[in-house]
Protein backbone atom coordinates (compact mmCIF):
# COMPACT_ATOMS: atom_id res chain seq x y z
CA UNK A 1 0.00 0.00 0.00
CA UNK A 2 1.18 3.78 -0.81
CA UNK A 3 2.80 3.43 -4.26
CA UNK A 4 0.11 4.66 -5.87
CA UNK A 5 -0.80 7.19 -3.34
CA UNK A 6 3.10 8.58 -3.92
CA UNK A 7 2.61 9.05 -7.63
CA UNK A 8 -0.71 11.16 -7.10
CA UNK A 9 0.96 13.04 -4.24
CA UNK A 10 3.92 14.27 -6.36
CA UNK A 11 2.31 14.79 -10.15
CA UNK A 12 -0.28 16.29 -8.23
CA UNK A 13 2.53 18.88 -6.35
CA UNK A 14 4.24 18.82 -9.68
CA UNK A 15 0.98 20.48 -11.48
CA UNK A 16 1.32 22.72 -8.36
CA UNK A 17 -2.07 22.13 -7.13
CA UNK A 18 -3.79 21.46 -3.51
CA UNK A 19 -5.19 18.53 -2.45
CA UNK A 20 -8.99 20.66 -2.23
CA UNK A 21 -8.09 21.54 -6.18
CA UNK A 22 -7.48 18.09 -6.49
CA UNK A 23 -10.69 16.97 -5.31
CA UNK A 24 -12.55 19.45 -6.88
CA UNK A 25 -11.21 18.56 -10.49
CA UNK A 26 -11.79 14.87 -10.01
CA UNK A 27 -15.10 15.16 -8.28
CA UNK A 28 -13.60 12.88 -5.42
CA UNK A 29 -14.33 13.41 -1.91
CA UNK A 30 -11.59 15.59 -0.29
CA UNK A 31 -10.72 13.10 2.81
CA UNK A 32 -10.54 10.42 0.34
CA UNK A 33 -7.80 12.27 -1.30
CA UNK A 34 -6.21 12.46 1.86
CA UNK A 35 -6.37 8.80 3.00
CA UNK A 36 -4.99 7.97 -0.29
CA UNK A 37 -1.80 10.70 -0.32
CA UNK A 38 -1.42 9.56 3.21
CA UNK A 39 -0.96 5.77 2.31
CA UNK A 40 -4.07 4.65 4.57
CA UNK A 41 -5.50 2.97 1.58
CA UNK A 42 -5.38 2.80 -1.95
CA UNK A 43 -7.86 4.43 -5.04
CA UNK A 44 -9.46 2.05 -7.15
CA UNK A 45 -11.86 1.30 -9.78
CA UNK A 46 -13.65 4.87 -10.43
CA UNK A 47 -12.08 6.32 -7.98
CA UNK A 48 -8.11 5.75 -9.61
CA UNK A 49 -9.74 6.20 -13.12
CA UNK A 50 -11.27 10.18 -11.85
CA UNK A 51 -7.91 10.89 -10.16
CA UNK A 52 -6.27 9.43 -13.02
CA UNK A 53 -8.62 11.49 -15.42
CA UNK A 54 -7.55 14.66 -13.43
CA UNK A 55 -4.31 14.39 -13.05
CA UNK A 56 -3.33 12.95 -16.75
CA UNK A 57 -1.70 10.22 -15.65
CA UNK A 58 -1.78 6.38 -17.37
CA UNK A 59 -3.98 4.17 -15.08
CA UNK A 60 -1.95 1.28 -16.86
CA UNK A 61 1.14 2.91 -16.13
CA UNK A 62 0.35 3.37 -12.72
CA UNK A 63 -1.00 0.25 -11.79
CA UNK A 64 2.38 -1.43 -13.58
CA UNK A 65 4.40 1.06 -11.43
CA UNK A 66 2.41 -0.70 -8.01
CA UNK A 67 2.71 -4.34 -9.45
CA UNK A 68 6.54 -3.87 -9.57
CA UNK A 69 7.28 -2.38 -6.84
CA UNK A 70 5.50 -5.52 -4.76
CA UNK A 71 7.53 -7.83 -6.78
CA UNK A 72 10.48 -5.95 -5.77
CA UNK A 73 9.42 -6.29 -2.11
CA UNK A 74 8.82 -10.06 -2.22
CA UNK A 75 12.43 -10.39 -4.11
CA UNK A 76 13.89 -8.51 -1.06
CA UNK A 77 12.59 -10.80 1.12
CA UNK A 78 14.58 -13.80 -0.51
CA UNK A 79 18.07 -14.79 -0.32
CA UNK A 80 19.17 -17.94 -1.98
CA UNK A 81 15.70 -18.69 -2.99
CA UNK A 82 14.66 -18.98 0.30
CA UNK A 83 12.43 -16.58 2.05
CA UNK A 84 13.98 -14.82 5.00
CA UNK A 85 12.39 -15.46 8.52
CA UNK A 86 10.14 -12.79 9.80
CA UNK A 87 11.35 -10.70 12.51
CA UNK A 88 8.77 -11.88 14.87
CA UNK A 89 9.36 -15.77 14.00
CA UNK A 90 12.94 -15.32 15.17
CA UNK A 91 12.34 -13.93 18.49
CA UNK A 92 9.57 -16.17 18.99
CA UNK A 93 11.90 -19.27 18.36
CA UNK A 94 15.25 -17.61 20.56
CA UNK A 95 12.22 -17.39 23.61
CA UNK A 96 11.28 -21.12 23.01
CA UNK A 97 14.57 -22.22 22.89
CA UNK A 98 16.05 -20.28 25.82
CA UNK A 99 12.95 -21.42 27.65
CA UNK A 100 13.17 -25.03 27.18
CA UNK A 101 17.08 -25.43 27.93
CA UNK A 102 16.46 -23.28 31.22
CA UNK A 103 13.51 -25.56 32.16
CA UNK A 104 15.67 -28.73 31.13
CA UNK A 105 19.08 -27.84 32.15
CA UNK A 106 18.87 -24.74 34.53
CA UNK A 107 15.40 -24.77 36.26
CA UNK A 108 16.27 -28.05 38.34
CA UNK A 109 19.92 -26.32 39.32
CA UNK A 110 18.02 -23.28 40.50
CA UNK A 111 15.15 -25.46 42.51
CA UNK A 112 18.12 -27.77 44.14
CA UNK A 113 19.49 -25.10 45.55
CA UNK A 114 16.64 -22.92 46.72
CA UNK A 115 15.45 -26.07 48.63
CA UNK A 116 18.51 -26.66 49.99
CA UNK A 117 19.17 -22.96 50.92
CA UNK A 118 22.30 -22.96 49.29
CA UNK A 119 21.76 -19.79 47.12
CA UNK A 120 24.94 -17.79 46.93
CA UNK A 121 23.61 -14.01 47.62
CA UNK A 122 27.24 -12.65 45.59
CA UNK A 123 26.24 -14.79 42.13
CA UNK A 124 23.65 -12.55 40.42
CA UNK A 125 23.47 -15.17 37.07
CA UNK A 126 22.75 -19.02 37.23
CA UNK A 127 24.84 -18.90 33.64
CA UNK A 128 28.72 -18.74 33.64
CA UNK A 129 31.00 -18.88 31.05
CA UNK A 130 31.75 -22.19 30.96
CA UNK A 131 27.99 -22.57 30.83
CA UNK A 132 27.75 -20.71 27.80
CA UNK A 133 30.56 -22.98 26.25
CA UNK A 134 28.90 -26.33 27.20
CA UNK A 135 25.34 -25.19 25.22
CA UNK A 136 27.35 -23.95 22.49
CA UNK A 137 29.35 -27.18 21.85
CA UNK A 138 25.79 -29.24 22.33
CA UNK A 139 23.57 -27.72 20.11
CA UNK A 140 26.47 -27.04 17.53
CA UNK A 141 27.73 -30.16 17.61
CA UNK A 142 24.52 -32.29 17.94
CA UNK A 143 21.70 -29.95 16.25
CA UNK A 144 23.79 -27.75 13.56
CA UNK A 145 24.52 -30.93 11.79
CA UNK A 146 21.27 -32.40 12.30
CA UNK A 147 18.75 -29.66 11.65
CA UNK A 148 20.97 -26.49 10.25
CA UNK A 149 20.20 -24.79 13.27
CA UNK A 150 19.13 -24.49 17.06
CA UNK A 151 16.08 -26.49 18.84
CA UNK A 152 14.39 -22.93 18.50
CA UNK A 153 15.23 -23.32 14.46
CA UNK A 154 13.93 -26.56 14.40
CA UNK A 155 10.07 -25.71 16.41
CA UNK A 156 9.72 -23.31 14.12
CA UNK A 157 10.74 -24.69 10.68
CA UNK A 158 13.61 -22.65 10.46
CA UNK A 159 17.29 -23.23 9.50
CA UNK A 160 20.18 -21.25 9.24
CA UNK A 161 22.28 -20.53 6.03
CA UNK A 162 25.76 -19.21 4.45
CA UNK A 163 25.12 -15.64 3.35
CA UNK A 164 28.57 -15.79 1.34
CA UNK A 165 27.14 -19.15 -0.45
CA UNK A 166 23.82 -19.96 0.31
CA UNK A 167 24.39 -23.75 1.53
CA UNK A 168 22.92 -25.21 4.99
CA UNK A 169 24.77 -24.12 8.18
CA UNK A 170 25.74 -28.17 8.71
CA UNK A 171 29.17 -27.78 10.44
CA UNK A 172 29.35 -28.39 14.52
CA UNK A 173 32.75 -26.45 14.92
CA UNK A 174 30.54 -23.56 12.99
CA UNK A 175 27.31 -23.87 14.61
CA UNK A 176 29.27 -23.89 18.48
CA UNK A 177 30.97 -20.68 17.23
CA UNK A 178 27.75 -19.15 16.07
CA UNK A 179 25.53 -20.37 19.41
CA UNK A 180 28.44 -19.06 21.63
CA UNK A 181 28.00 -15.39 20.19
CA UNK A 182 24.33 -16.17 20.80
CA UNK A 183 24.33 -16.91 24.12
CA UNK A 184 27.03 -14.63 25.39
CA UNK A 185 25.39 -11.78 23.19
CA UNK A 186 22.17 -12.50 25.00
CA UNK A 187 24.03 -11.15 28.27
CA UNK A 188 23.56 -7.66 26.48
CA UNK A 189 20.85 -8.00 24.78
CA UNK A 190 21.19 -5.36 21.67
CA UNK A 191 22.74 -7.55 19.89
CA UNK A 192 19.89 -9.75 20.35
CA UNK A 193 16.87 -7.24 19.23
CA UNK A 194 19.32 -5.96 16.29
CA UNK A 195 17.28 -7.59 13.90
CA UNK A 196 14.23 -5.59 14.82
CA UNK A 197 16.14 -2.92 12.61
CA UNK A 198 17.97 -4.98 10.24
CA UNK A 199 16.55 -5.20 6.45
CA UNK A 200 18.20 -8.67 5.93
CA UNK A 201 16.62 -9.61 9.62
CA UNK A 202 19.60 -10.50 11.08
CA UNK A 203 20.69 -10.28 14.33
CA UNK A 204 24.67 -8.94 15.29
CA UNK A 205 25.54 -12.96 15.46
CA UNK A 206 23.99 -12.98 12.23
CA UNK A 207 26.31 -10.26 10.75
CA UNK A 208 29.80 -11.81 12.47
CA UNK A 209 28.82 -15.22 11.25
CA UNK A 210 28.02 -14.09 7.57
CA UNK A 211 24.47 -16.04 8.09
CA UNK A 212 20.51 -15.77 7.38
CA UNK A 213 18.22 -17.61 9.16
CA UNK A 214 15.37 -18.79 6.48
CA UNK A 215 11.84 -20.64 6.68
CA UNK A 216 12.60 -24.33 4.94
CA UNK A 217 9.26 -24.79 3.04
CA UNK A 218 9.61 -21.11 1.04
CA UNK A 219 12.38 -21.89 -0.83
CA UNK A 220 11.11 -20.56 -4.54
CA UNK A 221 10.36 -23.00 -7.16
CA UNK A 222 10.63 -25.81 -4.23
Amino acid sequence: MGVIGEIICETRKAKGLTQEELAEMSKVNLRTIQRIENKESDPRGKTLSLICEALELNIEEVLNSEKHHNENRIKSDLVYGYKLAPKGIRLLANLTEFFIFFVILIGPNVLYKMLTKNMDPNVGAFVKVEHLAFFSLLIGGVLYPVFSGNLGHKIFNLKVICAESGADYKKASEGAIREFLKYASSILLIPIIWLLWDNKNQNLYDKLTKTFVVEIDQKLGA
